[in-house]
């Protein structure tokens, strides 16, 4: 009897191992995986507690004076538009000015962008087994690396959902096809609006889509349809701020600001290692093309064929041109992965059944390994934790980690030591301790204060909220403090004329030594003059070399 059931289980194993290769899955079972990895990827952020980020205090910030009723412009100026901040501040109103809030509004943007990938995959008739592999591999190497809102992604995410009505519109044109080009034009604008650089590279590639769609189908209207968008939105949201010195704020390239456009940088970030997987690409392109078309010529004569080719080919060129103007953070770029490698893997003539179990498991691991970088970055800490693992360097031993000495300017972490604070705006994040008690000394000591006039140059706005007091309100005052980006000669002048009359009850006044001109360290020098230093405390950052100091009048 025993050998009769291992037969019988030989034999199932065997068929079913046949059938991983050879049976195939229904279509709604790759319908289902792409709404999984959305909504799980998407999710993750909510469910863990996250170290404070560099650059996360611009994200609370502008989302908080918006909230609170402030406009951009005429209470605050800033060298780029606020579109970054729409999201944000609408979460901030909803939910309350807290980071959590941050978190839920990243969750909403990295769905519109999955969701958008997605469609753009879906009208150009993408084999669900590949759309569903360019689902997670969107997933992996671009939501998953977005925790928090940040203006150099979210001017991507506009793009993202302009151009998924852009294509729809082209590709599968209707009597609504009119309102999705303008709605695509003004996300296009929004996108400008957000961040100049990528927003009008962006705006570039929907233009370079429409001029070959109306060059192959003689069709002009939506050309038309989408500059109309585009236009209109830019009049009414920026004919109203035209009294409020916008020319003055917005960046692009006029005085004070400067221009960042330089050819020689433009090639060699071409030439860089980093651009090493766009050149791979780029090539991998040019044997498809002529391997398929043959003549070349032969591309224009399918539309849709010629908008998903051409729409790849921007979205590379993008990122090679972008990385020069918006270069911090680098994996900022990273979408273009998920458009080359899955036009590719579309192009192929399979000889194999793609949507069997066996090819398609095969092909997710594949991918997995490939982008597992940040995976593990984050995975490897429950490994360590699960397995009680220490990680002990060694230099008596030379090694890849010892070949070189730590710095010995700054103390180094790993953000493992962070911890909680007791604060309502910084829920759901990480500080170090000894910020959290220079945090608490401010609040217990200011907290109800009536009429406090405070200049906070830090990367800890929250004390506003914590404290009571109402930010600053201008047209000429900076949303934030980097010197000859987002405040020039004329906001130094006035910020040490009105500290050297005492007009501020506190400053509080961030010096991080290894930045240049951030915070501006003619402001700190003023104060050092007129002012007393009560405290000085640890700042929220990585390096740990950077100070927030209190200032009060003598």
């Amino acid at each position: 009897m025993l050998a009769r059931h291992s037969s019988a289980l030989i034999y199932y194993l065997n068929d079913s191992i046949k059938n991983m290769w050879k049976r195939e899955l229904p279509d709604k079972f790759f319908s289902i995986a792409d709404w999984l990895i959305i909504i799980v990827f998407c999710c993750v952020p909510l469910f863990i507690m996250l170290p404070y980020k560099i650059n996360l205090y611009l994200a609370w910030e502008g989302a908080y004076r918006m909230s609170i009723g402030q406009m951009p412009f005429r209470d605050f100026g800033m060298p780029l538009g606020y579109g970054f901040w729409l999201i944000p501040a609408l979460f901030f109103k909803i939910f309350g000015p807290f980071m959590s809030s941050l978190i839920k509004a990243q969750v909403f943007i990295n769905l519109v962008s999955a969701l958008s990938y997605r469609h753009i995959l879906t009208v150009f008739n993408v084999q669900r087994p590949i759309r569903t592999l360019g689902v997670l591999l969107f997933s992996v190497s671009y939501i998953f690396i977005n925790f928090w809102p940040w203006y150099n992604h979210v001017v991507f995410v506009y793009e993202l959902a302009g151009l998924a009505l852009l294509v729809h519109a082209l590709v599968r044109p209707s009597r609504h096809s009119w309102w999705q080009l303008a709605l695509a034009g003004l996300l296009a604008f929004v996108a400008i609006f957000t961040k100049q650089d990528i927003g009008g590279l962006g705006f570039l590639v929907m233009t370079f889509l429409l001029i070959a769609y109306v060059l192959m189908e003689k069709k002009y209207k939506p050309l038309l349809y989408f500059g109309a968008g585009f236009v209109v939105s830019g009049l009414v949201i920026i004919l109203p701020l035209l009294s409020y010195n916008f020319g003055y704020w917005f960046n692009h390239g006029q005085e004070p600001h400067s221009s960042r456009i330089a050819m020689m940088d433009f090639i060699n970030e071409a030439f860089n290692f980093e651009a090493i997987p766009i050149r791979i690409y780029l090539f991998a392109l040019l044997v498809l093309v002529l391997n398929k078309w043959k003549p070349f010529t032969k591309i224009f004569s399918d539309t849709a064929e010629t908008l998903f080719f051409l729409l790849t080919l921007g979205l590379l060129v993008q990122p090679l041109l972008g990385q020069v103007t918006t270069y911090i953070p680098m994996y900022i770029h990273y979408y273009f992965h998920s458009f080359a490698l899955i036009y590719i893997l579309s192009k192929i003539n399979w000889n194999v059944r793609l949507a069997a179990p066996g090819y398609i498991g095969l092909l997710t691991i594949a991918m997995l390994f490939w982008f597992s970088q940040d995976t593990w970055r984050y995975g490897k800490r429950v490994l360590y934790r699960i397995t009680n693992y220490e990680d002990v360097v060694d230099y008596d031993e030379v090694s890849k980690r010892t070949w070189q000495m730590p710095p010995k300017d700054a103390p180094s972490s790993d953000r493992s030591d962070w911890q909680p604070t007791p604060f309502a705006s910084l829920d759901n994040v990480l500080l170090p301790a000894e910020t959290v008690v220079g945090m608490k000394k401010l609040v217990d000591e200011y907290k109800g204060k009536e009429n406090l006039n405070v200049l906070n140059m830090s990367e800890i706005p929250q004390l506003a909220y914590e404290i009571g007091y109402t930010p600053l309100a201008s047209p000429d005052h900076p949303l934030w403090y980097h010197r000859n980006v987002a405040i020039f000669d004329q906001q130094l002048d006035r910020f040490c004329r009105e500290i050297e009359a005492g007009e501020y009850d506190l400053v509080i006044f961030e010096n991080i030594p290894s930045l240049n001109g951030f915070f501006p360290p003619e402001v700190r020098e003023c104060l050092q003059r007129e002012y007393r230093l009560k405290d000085r405390f640890l700042a929220p950052r990585i390096p740990m070399d950077s100070h927030v100091e209190v200032y009060v009048p003598k």
